[in-house]
């Protein structure tokens, strides 16, 4: 027993050193880092490089120190968009960021990437796990988050801790941290009573729905702040009785320095598409049920009877790629539906950019009808005409000029709009103009304005408190 505890102690250790010790020098020249760097010894004796404690920045034409913020993320990084353009645009402000982050096998335990400096724990996150695992796992990283987390605080003294669930608990990480002055954001990405609902099933269904329900409630209430991604979830949360003044709804919209206009394609003209040349039809996000790639699969096939060079390109990853890509062989459609891992977050627009319509056909199942898709703002922002599922989500963000809206979870529905789109570039431009339109007050330049004044509030208080 006690050689296995210290077997579990070593390996503990090990790992949490791995996480928080800083780069080497050669990996800092190989990242051809931009900042000034400090060397010192650590505890093996390695010269290290790190970066200055107290950098000064500039601001409104004064010196200030800048703020420090830590953001907590189940996901990888830099490939999760919400957490890079919230990174991003806290450094344009002035503020230190720090990310702490699952590690991908190709992955180093410490990069400084944009001018995020990026720990790493060594998990995966996974897909098609069992709930009990995935629940276990969430755990694992919590402590090891925490533990992290913990470390650095003592060293560069957080103002604020941004957690981002999934899961929603993932928030007491922060608890050291938030009991020595720092402020603590919980952002509600998916709604998990919602989610939880839409995933569990058998016996074990009504606990974990009560579950979900109750650490969100304790989770809630743990922030000094919650953010959330949309106008749904921000009415759900209300309900559930989270303060007005302690809510902000930031949406996911497209970041201009990964989606430049410089590469939006041409409006289509008011000729139809050459008869040698492909309609393409793209998708790009997870591969679960919940979000209908069967439905979109199917509405090709029907599609391609009336379009025969009508194709259909999805990227990205998740546990029903293997159901999906059985379907496109029973269907026979291989040389028309095509299926490619997620590119690195700078390359997303190679892929959106060949798109003629883009399609998100979610299922209506309680929680992805609330879902506001990231996606679609990136296709409206980039100017390529959207084709969705009839939901709440999609209904609260575009006029019904903007976009045509299809029965979910039918492909016959979504088929007859990829056929008319086809046949009509008329109307496909007469969309990208209104959508364009709707999108306005949602461009990235205001939501990450709020962001940042949302920092500055929090930041202030932690100061006026450690003043008192």
């Amino acid at each position: 027993m006690k050689i296995a505890f210290d077997g579990v102690k070593i390996a503990f250790d090990y790992v949490l050193w791995e996480l928080t010790m800083p780069m080497t020098l050669h990996d800092f020249v190989e990242q051809g880092g931009k900042h000034k760097i400090m060397s010192h010894k650590n505890l093996t004796g390695r010269r290290v490089a790190s970066l200055p404690k107290n950098q000064l920045e500039h601001k409104g034409g004064s010196l200030m120190k800048a703020g420090r913020v830590c953001s907590i993320i189940y996901d990888s990084y830099p490939g999760h968009t919400l957490v890079h353009r919230m990174s991003q645009a806290a450094i344009d402000e002035g503020y230190e960021v720090d990310v702490i982050c699952l590690r991908q096998s190709h992955q180093r335990p410490f990069e400084v990437c944009s001018e995020v400096r990026t720990y790493r724990v060594p998990m995966n996150r996974g897909f098609g796990r069992s709930l009990p695992a995935t629940t276990l796992s969430w755990c694992w990283f919590m402590f090891l988050a925490g533990c992290a987390v913990t470390r650095l605080h003592i060293k560069r003294a957080y103002d604020v801790i941004h957690v981002h669930n999934m899961p929603d608990f993932l928030v007491f990480s922060a608890l050291v941290p938030k009991l020595f002055g720092a402020r603590v954001i919980l952002e509600v990405q998916d709604v998990c009573p919602e989610l939880m609902a839409a995933k569990a099933s058998g016996r074990l269904a009504p606990f974990a729905k009560y579950l979900a329900h109750f650490q969100e409630r304790i989770s809630t209430a743990f922030a000094d702040h919650v953010i959330t991604v949309g106008w749904p979830f921000e009415e759900l949360l209300l309900k559930r009785g989270v303060p007005a003044a302690k809510l902000t709804t930031i949406l996911n919209s497209a970041d201009p320095r990964i989606f430049p206009t410089s590469r939006r394609p041409s409006v289509p003209t008011t000729k139809e598409i050459p008869e040698n040349r492909p309609f393409t039809v793209i998708y790009h996000g997870t591969f679960a049920k919940r979000t209908g790639l069967d439905t979109a699969i199917r509405a090709v096939a029907l599609a391609r009877r009336e379009v025969p060079q009508m194709r259909l390109l999805i990227q990205g990853e998740g546990e029903f790629l293997p159901y999906l890509k059985h379907l496109v062989k029973e269907l026979q459609l291989s040389e028309a539906v095509e299926f490619r891992h997620m590119s690195p977050i700078e390359q997303i627009v190679d892929f959106v950019v060949m798109g003629d319509v883009g399609i998100i056909p979610y299922r209506r199942d309680g929680f992805e009808e609330l879902v506001l898709p990231t996606k679609a703002y990136e296709y409206s922002w980039m100017h390529i005409p959207i084709i969705a599922s009839d939901t709440i989500g999609i209904r609260s963000m575009f006029r019904p000029s903007s976009i045509v809206l299809c029965e979910p979870e039918n492909p016959e529905s979504f088929a007859r709009a990829l056929v008319e789109l086809y046949k009509r570039p008329e109307k496909r431009a007469q969309m990208i103009k209104d959508a364009a339109d709707d999108y306005v007050p949602y461009k990235w330049e205001n939501m990450g304005r709020r962001y940042c004044e949302l920092l500055e509030t929090l930041s202030h208080r932690r100061h006026q408190k450690r003043r008192m």
